[in-house]
């Protein structure tokens, strides 16, 4: 457990814990300040884009040999961006470091899955692993402030090279005893036009985000993403999907893909705006905005506790309804303190709170919700499909914020930044209760038609 949760940890640290660095890395790289977002996207899309064909593979080859192989490409990688002298290695480092990371989560999930036993133990386990996920999300901040400060940006990347040695060492048993499951064809065309459309809509984005944005950058980016989209169209009706066509027939899953992606769209996005804000218009130096995010940290792990805790007693449409409700509150609370000046205390870390309860409930709310009704041979595609819905919804709403607030945000900016982020948090209380029946076990039908779109 010790070495599939340091594995979770190390994915999400590595998608937060530029957000600090970010100023220091665009300095010294000479990046624009709306291409900074590259930092975070480009980890993102590929994370996301390739996070099906990692779940494909796992089920494969086996979940503990992908597991040791992701972990290998996460260590050169993180080499790679911390010797980086300019900006286009950085973006092909983070690039390496989105598809390791697509090939751990779901190797992770299989190896958890066939580890523990379906119900409170399994239950118990993810618990263990979302919080360790999403409490990830928020350290990585602090880790972040603290590396910059006391050494250097580089130090963000080389971090990994530790937590890489750590989760090999602890994992190495359990990897050996997982086998591959099943056969598979292996989606690649699929892959890459999913990917190559999120790019696209990305980059057309950044343009739009400029001050002086060019129209043809701009629409050959949409076009590429509708040619893209497409392709991958005309793939997933063919005879190799990306996409298993009978995974789409499972509610729980399709929900919990919804919300996912609601999820990083809103509490990720969070990060981005909250560090960029302390910054760049409070003045905090990149520590002390990373030991702000502290009380967010510990709300996590209390929200994935009793997420953990009531998964099994309430129905999961109640348990994410009332943690996106809870999450959305706080950014409520964080974008009135924003525009009304408010200090930290009495301002922001009520918003921090009230967001962290909500995120750490829904991040393993969902993937209990998500992995659920799935047979066993199904586990890493199905929870894999899950976290490409999150981080797709994350890179595209990290777009949209960057578009709205343009190149020198200021104080009003982020106020409607924040105020977009509680909305979407909030659209996924009715989309949790209209979308999920109540709590019930996977039927024989659900697992014949699931077995029928092989």
């Amino acid at each position: 457990m010790a070495g599939l949760a340091g594995a979770q940890l190390l994915v999400a640290l590595d998608f937060s814990i530029m957000y600090v660095a970010l100023p220091d890395i665009g300095a010294a790289l000479r990046f624009s300040p709306v291409a900074l977002q590259w930092i975070v996207s480009a980890y993102a899309i590929f994370f996301a884009g390739f996070l099906v064909l990692g779940g494909q593979l796992a089920d494969a080859v086996g979940a503990g040999r992908m597991f040791v192989v992701a972990q290998a490409l996460f260590a050169v990688s993180s080499l790679g961006a911390g010797f980086a002298g300019s900006a286009a290695p950085v973006i092909a480092a983070r690039v390496g470091q989105g598809v390791a990371a697509a090939l751990l989560v779901p190797a992770t999930l299989g190896v958890l899955g066939a580890s523990y036993p379906a119900g409170p133990q399994r239950n118990r386990a993810v618990s263990v692993w979302g919080t360790t996920g999403a409490v990830g999300l928020a350290l990585g901040v602090l880790a972040g402030g603290a590396l910059v400060a006391l050494a250097s940006w580089r130090w963000v990347f080389w971090v990994n090279l530790p937590v890489v040695a750590v989760c090999l060492v602890a994992a190495g048993p359990a990897l050996r005893r997982v086998r591959p499951v099943r056969r598979v064809r292996v989606a690649v065309v699929g892959t890459l036009a999913a990917s190559a459309a999120v790019v696209a809509v990305v980059a057309a984005c950044t343009e739009l985000a400029r001050a002086h944005p060019r129209p043809l950058l701009v629409g050959a980016g949409f076009a590429v993403a509708a040619l893209a989209g497409a392709v991958f169209g005309v793939h997933q009706r063919g005879d190799r999907p990306l996409v298993p066509r009978g995974l789409l027939a499972v509610r729980t899953l399709r929900t919990a893909c919804v919300v996912a992606a609601l999820y990083m769209a809103s509490f990720g996005v969070e990060f981005y705006l909250v560090t960029l804000y302390l910054q760049d218009v409070r003045g905090y130096r990149p520590l002390a905005a990373g030991c702000a995010f502290l009380p967010l940290a510990g709300a996590i792990v209390v929200g994935n506790t009793l997420a953990g805790r009531y998964a099994g007693r309430w129905p999961l449409r109640r348990l994410l309804a009332v943690a996106y409700a809870v999450g959305g509150v706080g950014l409520v609370v964080l974008a009135v303190a924003v525009h009304a000046h408010a200090g930290y205390v009495a301002g922001l870390l009520p918003g921090l709170l009230l967001s962290g309860v909500g995120q750490g409930t829904a991040f393993t709310a969902l993937f209990v919700t998500g992995t659920r009704d799935l047979p066993p041979d199904r586990a890493g595609t199905g929870s894999a499909l899950v976290t490409t819905a999150q981080y797709t919804g994350g890179s595209l709403g990290l777009a949209l914020v960057v578009l709205l607030h343009g190149e020198r945000p200021g104080t009003a900016d982020f106020v409607h930044a924040l105020a977009l982020t509680a909305a979407v948090a909030l659209a996924a209380v009715p989309v949790a209760l209209l979308l999920l029946s109540p709590a019930r076990r996977a039927t024989t039908d659900t697992r014949t038609t699931i077995g029928a779109g092989r």
